[in-house]
């Protein structure tokens, strides 16, 4: 499999994801077993309500090119997110929290820029966590993960904007091979990463804390320090436990930044200016396998802009097996189906590993 590095600029998008104290941990999970009631939830037998999630999300491949997962015409995703908290609502009085609200504070420059970085990708995460039914504060977290960053890739090989690593992949069902990588699909990971919030709550008995924590350092790791506590007679809450130090930390980050996003006077410098108009999105499942140099021309579409959309597709075409998925903005999108449906020249064509893909200038 092709490892990614950071892109150059992700240098300053640094100081939104590492704070003084250590960098977040990447998730870490224990050995899948044939009952692990992840599997079972990945799998989606048994729990109806993921199931239909999982089928609203991904569709079954049509013959015919048919957008699906549209953005609602006038979803405000500054509103809704805002609205939709819950248990970011509540005051944590916590040193390691008050700590890294005056980092951000300090550095709100760098943080809202990441905000206008993460306008690209924002709306359907938060639009998604409002379908699934989950706190919208949980848009939040990519901030922390990947500063929202789709390619970035930490030192121990989480990846995406959810930075999974390659073992809670595999139990979430995530494809990795040599096209491509579900990790940093936009659709696919964002799926994956509501999937295991929602069995880690459950997990917890709906502390969100404590998911938090396990989403960081691997669930068996806060069990263990759970009993331990129970064993010697002391609190169970997030705040009591004995954790690695990176989960101490990522934790109150992630609180600091939900309490940043509610100050009134902070929040209206965070907010993209209004030229920066959220793109309404859309997927399309096509019958054969595509580049995204021919899609781009197809749609009509800057290329760059279409590869920000993909970034799962490392070969920069979709696999030769499928799934041929493509996400594009909704115009694009329409755009697309109506050249496929008018083109009198063959648009599936198989491409193989040793033909040279069209150059992105090209276009």
């Amino acid at each position: 499999m092709r490892t990614r590095g950071r892109h150059p600029r992700f240098a300053w998008k640094c100081l939104l994801a590492c704070l003084p104290l250590s960098a977040t941990a990447a998730p870490q999970t224990e050995p899948t077993t044939a009952l692990d009631p992840l599997r079972l939830i990945s799998i989606a037998r048994g729990d109806r309500e993921l199931n239909e999630l999982s089928a609203r999300l991904l569709p079954a491949m049509q013959e015919q090119p048919k957008a699906v997962d549209s953005e609602p015409a006038r979803f405000d995703t500054w509103t809704a997110l805002r609205d939709g908290m819950s248990f970011a609502l509540r005051r944590y009085p916590q040193p390691a929290v008050h700590a890294s609200l005056r980092y951000y504070r300090k550095h709100s420059y760098a943080v809202a820029r990441t905000f206008n970085e993460a306008a690209l990708y924002l709306p359907y995460v938060t639009r998604r966590l409002i379908e699934s039914g989950l706190p919208t504060e949980l848009a939040l977290l990519p901030f922390v993960e990947s500063a929202y960053d789709p390619l970035a890739v930490s030192p121990s090989g989480a990846a995406g904007l959810w930075q999974i690593t390659a073992t809670t992949a595999d139990r979430l069902g995530l494809k990795r091979n040599r096209w491509y990588d579900g990790r940093n699909d936009l659709v696919r990971s964002t799926d994956a990463a509501i999937s295991y919030l929602i069995y880690l709550n459950r997990r917890f008995g709906g502390d969100w804390l404590l998911s938090l924590a396990a989403y960081n350092c691997g669930e068996g790791r806060v069990e263990r320090a759970i009993l331990a506590n129970l064993t010697a007679g002391k609190d169970t809450d997030f705040w009591a436990l004995e954790l690695p130090p990176e989960t101490e930390a990522y934790v109150p980050r992630f609180l600091a930044l939900a309490q940043l996003f509610r100050e009134t006077e902070l929040a209206g410098e965070l907010r993209p200016p209004a030229r920066i108009e959220p793109r309404r999105l859309a997927t399309l499942e096509l019958p054969g396998q595509i580049s995204l140099s021919r899609a781009a021309q197809l749609a009509d579409i800057d290329y760059a802009l279409l590869k920000r959309l993909n970034t799962g597709l490392k070969l920069d075409v979709t696999p030769p097996q499928g799934p041929h998925r493509l996400v594009l903005p909704q115009q694009a999108a329409q755009r697309f189906v109506a050249a496929v449906t008018l083109a009198r020249e063959p648009i599936w064509d198989p491409i193989s590993l040793d033909q040279s893909m069209p150059p992105a200038q090209a276009l």
